[in-house]
């Protein structure tokens, strides 16, 4: 049956501090030629996105079933209604009221995703990719599994997905903003998820439709015994930007191969200790100690 769009990706606001993958990926060996995070996936559900447009939960709650299967070896897929209260949690969305139903911005989902969670399920961490850089695209699903992406749907993308064929042509009018999730890629293109199925998208089109991709760090795709992803990506830095933009803690255990923590400054004494300390050095020095 033919998916009607529903548009639900807002435009990214620019303007909101975020922050970006590629300083935590100095130590990433080079991305492998072809990675398949997808294949283990049994199902992928429509998470009601050929309704309304929660398609930015929706992505996100696809990004939970592949780094669950590859990291637990187990796959977690929440209910349409745990992808509808994220949904409307994060846009005001209210079931009945379609003039609700406005989209979300990325950003702010996976904000939610961080702090709130979907069906108890929470990421660590998440930062910005920068999509036109394929290596960095390339490096990001590699390491962490996926890559949530923002992109524009066309009328052509939309009748090729309609008609059981791949994104390799964009062309037609703008039917507005959507959300995928990236889980695989070769040499020429990407295996994307959207709308309850794996469909690939050539690099191409990538470049014509793409403008925001991010990486969510999640508890599956941690070392217990290393805190460190995989490939050994500087996770305890990343969680200490976080730490810094969010106020909230580190998620992350510095590497126990990189040394101690760096002490913090010392704090400042107030006057009270300030006298007794001045108190102290006269009576030592009256006693010649």
């Amino acid at each position: 049956m033919p998916v009607t769009f529903q548009g639900g990706r807002l435009a990214p606001v620019r303007t909101k501090p975020r922050l970006k993958l590629r300083p935590f990926l100095t130590a990433a060996p080079a991305p492998l030629a072809s990675v398949d995070w997808y294949s283990k996936v049994t199902g992928w559900p429509m998470f009601l996105n050929d309704e309304i447009g929660d398609c930015t939960a929706a992505m996100v709650s696809h990004n939970i079933q592949n780094t669950s299967t590859y990291g637990d070896g187990e796959t977690v897929t929440v209910t349409d209604d745990d992808v509808l209260a994220a949904y409307s949690r994060v846009s005001g969305y209210r079931p009945g009221r379609p003039d609700t139903d406005r989209g979300a911005v990325l950003q702010d989902v996976y904000a939610d995703w961080r702090k709130t969670g979907i069906a108890g399920h929470k990421a660590l961490a998440f930062a910005e990719v920068e999509p036109s850089d394929v290596a960095e695209v390339k490096t990001a699903i590699h390491t962490f599994g996926a890559v949530g992406v923002g992109m524009t749907v066309t009328e052509r993308l939309m009748d090729d997905f309609n008609a059981g064929l791949g994104w390799t042509r964009t062309g037609g009018r703008s039917l507005g903003g959507h959300a995928v999730v990236a889980v695989g890629y070769d040499a020429d293109g990407l295996d994307v998820v959207t709308w309850g199925q794996v469909i690939r998208m050539s690099w191409a089109v990538w470049r014509r439709a793409v403008d925001e991709a991010w990486i969510a760090v999640v508890p599956e795709w941690i070392n217990d015994t290393t805190n460190l992803s995989p490939l050994g990506v500087d996770l305890y830095g990343l969680g200490e930007a976080m730490s810094a933009l969010t106020g909230d803690a580190n998620p992350f255990r510095p590497d126990p191969d990189s040394g101690p923590v760096p002490p913090g400054p010392a704090p400042r004494p107030d006057e009270a200790d300030v006298a007794l300390a001045r108190s102290m050095r006269q009576w030592l020095q009256t006693r010649d100690l």
